[in-house]
């Protein structure tokens, strides 16, 4: 039996309650809800006193209170069991940096790999570690896992299976812009943008700092060329969606017809998935502007020639393009 249709055949009947779960996950408590001690809890400032109260795992920094309320489980014993959890080959891995356009290429992804099916689901069904092993078990074949997690801390059997890997880059003054807004709403920061520019750009960050993120699979693709990588730049899908659609597809080995991606193309506008995303599991929240070149509505000179310090320091020679404006 076809090794796709076998998890197909196995698995079709908790398909039918995927919406449920999405909403479940991200709303209600879906796991064991923690109560945590004052010494577990790591506090994140920015140079002005401004925190946000994470759970430390192994250098990454999830919310304490999603985790507290069981929206997300205890990552000090999900990321572990993720680094050594049995994946399929033909699961397909998104991995980007938060605000770097995870959302909107998940979304073209999905609705290539499922022969144009619009999505009745989010993201967060198949992210990690925002899911466990178990649940993502659940998901039938072909699975586009998606995460904002460093190498290190997923499945380790990409490298013996060598499943296919997307990168979703953007650039850093758009997504530091982003993630303030992202990390007003789920990490209930209260800086101004320029306070939380330092915060972006210090070594300890929600979730990790960018700079970091950027080196550690730099430092993967070229330790390991063998596997399967394809990077896809934000602004690219901006400006040229229809061509960026078919390569994710070449990539995958499902190229269709201009009018199949057209079709794509109108589905994964902003506006239709920020609607999209409310109908499903009301997270509008996650869709802001999706605009290239915002920044400059919020960096002041002065923040723009400490951000341009920051990059010639931390990552003078970029393995990917960064493109500020269109």
């Amino acid at each position: 039996m076809d090794y796709r249709n076998q998890y197909k055949l196995k698995r079709y009947k908790k398909t039918d309650n995927m919406t449920a779960i999405s909403c479940k996950i991200m709303n209600d408590s879906e796991f064991p809800p923690v109560n945590f001690k004052d010494e577990e809890v790591t506090v994140l400032s920015d140079n002005n006193g401004n925190s946000v109260h994470v759970i430390e795992y192994d250098g990454y920094y999830l919310a304490k209170k999603a985790i507290e309320k069981g929206r997300i489980p205890d990552p000090r014993s999900n990321i572990p069991d993720i680094i050594k959890m049995e994946i399929r080959p033909d699961d397909v891995f998104l991995v980007a940096y938060p605000k770097a356009g995870t959302h909107w290429t998940w979304e073209v992804t999905s609705m290539l790999m499922q022969d144009g099916k619009e999505q009745n689901l989010s993201k967060e069904v198949a992210m990690l570690p925002f899911v466990t092993p178990e649940k993502i078990d659940e998901l039938p074949s072909p699975r586009l896992m998606n995460s904002h997690c460093y190498f290190k801390h997923l499945p380790q059997e990409i490298l013996k299976k060598k499943n296919k890997i997307i990168f979703v880059n953007r650039n850093p003054k758009d997504v530091a812009v982003s993630f303030y807004h992202h990390c007003q709403h789920v990490a209930n920061y209260k800086g101004t943008f320029s306070q939380f520019l330092d915060f972006f750009m210090s070594e300890r960050v929600y979730h990790c700092a960018w700079y970091k993120y950027m080196l550690d699979w730099e430092r993967v693709f070229k330790q390991h060329p063998e596997l399967p990588v394809m990077y896809v730049n934000y602004e690219d899908l901006h400006k040229e969606p229809m061509r960026e659609i078919d390569r994710i597809a070449t990539f995958l080995g499902v190229r269709k017809s201009e009018e199949f991606y057209s079709k794509i193309s109108k589905k994964c506008s902003f506006s239709e998935l920020k609607q999209s995303y409310k109908k499903r599991n009301n997270m509008e929240f996650m869709f802001r502007k999706g605009a290239v070149g915002d920044w400059k509505n919020w960096f002041t000179v002065t923040d723009n020639e400490r951000f341009d310090n920051y990059l010639k320091e931390k990552i003078p020679n970029p393995f990917v393009k960064f493109t500020f404006c269109i």
